[in-house]
C-alpha cells in the first residue's frame, strides 16, 4: 500500500491522490473487524494498482469487488462534450442486470442518466475520482431493469480484464483469522475455491450449534441458495467442520446425473469424521425441487 501510494502521490496527480488517500483512511478507520479491514485494503490496492494510465472516459471499466460475487462492467463510448454512451452489466449471485443509455454531463462534470416515470425512475450518476469512475444509483434494481439484489453502484477501474483477485474466507466474513482461513484451505484442498464461491450471502447462526464456543456460519449463492451453499463451523481449539453442497458432483466412481446435489463433509475433529454434526445434518435435504441429495464423507 505504501509503495503504491507514494508512486501516485509524487506523480502529476499527486495533490488529488493525497486528498483521495486521506478520504480513504477515514473510511478505513470506521472498520470494526478484520474482515472489513481486509476488504477495504484489497479494494484500495486494486484502485492503486490500476491507476498508472491517464484518465479517459472511453473503454471498459470493472467494478472493484473484493467479495467476488458482485461482478459488474461498464463500457463507455461515443464521448462528446455533451455526454457519453454506456453499457452496464452486473450480477449478484445468479441474478443479472443490463442497462444501456446515454448520460449527459452537468456543470460539475458528472454524467447523469435518468429513465422512467418519476415514481419508478432509474437514475445513474457517473463521477470521475482521480483514476476511476464512481457510479451512484438512485432507484432500485427493478426501476433500473435488473434482477433481485443487482445494483450498478460502486467504484470502477479501467482494465483489459477483471482486476479483482480471488476472495478468501476472511474478506468474505466467513472466518475471523488468517489461521482459520489457512486451516480450512489445508483441509478442503481444491474444494476451498468452491466454498469461497458459495459465500455470496453470509449469516452467523451460532445460536443453532447447540455447543458452547462453536461458531456456525451459513453461506449461499443468491438465486441458487437451495443447491450452492455451505455451513462452516469452528471453535477456539482449532476444530473445523464444513458442509459444502454442490450440484452435478461426482460420487467417486461415475458422474452423477443432472439433478443431484452432493453434500461433501469435512472435519479435522477425529471424533466426528464419520458422522454429521447436528448443525450440518439439520440443513440436509433442503435442496431445489426435483433434485436429490447424496452425502460424501471426505478424508
Amino acid at each position: 500500500m505504501g509503495e503504491l501510494y507514494r508512486l501516485r502521490a509524487t506523480g502529476s496527480d499527486g495533490s488529488a491522490w493525497r486528498t483521495d488517500q486521506r478520504a480513504w483512511l477515514r473510511s478505513r478507520d470506521r472498520c470494526i473487524d478484520s474482515a472489513c479491514l481486509k476488504t477495504v485494503y484489497i479494494e484500495r490496492l486494486t484502485v492503486l494498482e490500476d491507476s498508472a494510465r491517464a484518465f479517459h472516459w472511453p473503454g471498459k471499466w470493472w467494478r472493484v469487488d473484493a467479495g467476488g460475487h458482485d461482478e459488474a462492467t461498464v463500457e463507455i463510448r461515443d464521448l462528446t462534450a455533451q455526454g457519453l454512451h454506456f453499457h452496464l452489466e452486473a450480477s449478484a449471485g445468479a441474478n443479472q442486470g443490463e442497462l444501456e443509455g446515454t448520460a449527459r454531463f452537468d456543470a460539475a462534470g458528472a454524467a447523469r442518466y435518468a429513465s422512467g416515470a418519476a415514481s419508478q425512475r432509474c437514475e445513474l450518476i457517473f463521477r470521475r475520482t482521480v483514476n476511476r469512475i464512481e457510479i451512484e444509483q438512485n432507484g432500485d434494481q427493478f426501476a433500473c431493469g435488473a434482477g433481485m439484489g443487482v445494483s450498478y453502484d460502486g467504484t470502477y477501474v479501467h482494465s483489459a480484464g477483471d482486476p479483482n483477485g480471488k476472495p478468501d474466507l476472511v474478506a468474505l466474513g466467513v472466518v475471523k483469522t488468517e489461521a482459520q482461513n489457512r486451516a480450512i484451505q489445508a483441509l478442503l484442498g481444491s474444494d476451498y475455491d468452491a466454498l469461497a464461491a458459495s459465500a455470496d450471502g453470509v449469516s452467523d447462526n451460532s445460536s443453532e450449534s447447540g455447543i458452547p464456543g462453536v461458531t456456525v456460519v451459513d453461506t449461499f449463492v443468491e438465486g441458487l441458495a437451495c443447491d450452492m451453499k455451505s455451513v462452516v463451523a469452528y471453535d477456539g481449539g482449532g476444530h473445523i467442520w464444513v458442509g459444502l453442497w454442490s450440484p452435478n458432483a461426482k460420487d467417486g466412481q461415475a458422474a452423477l446425473a443432472t439433478g443431484v446435489v452432493e453434500l461433501r463433509y469435512y472435519t479435522n475433529n477425529p471424533g466426528d469424521k464419520r458422522r454429521l454434526p447436528a448443525f450440518i445434518a439439520s440443513r440436509r435435504n433442503h435442496v431445489c425441487p426435483s433434485e436429490r441429495e447424496v452425502v460424501r464423507m471426505m478424508p
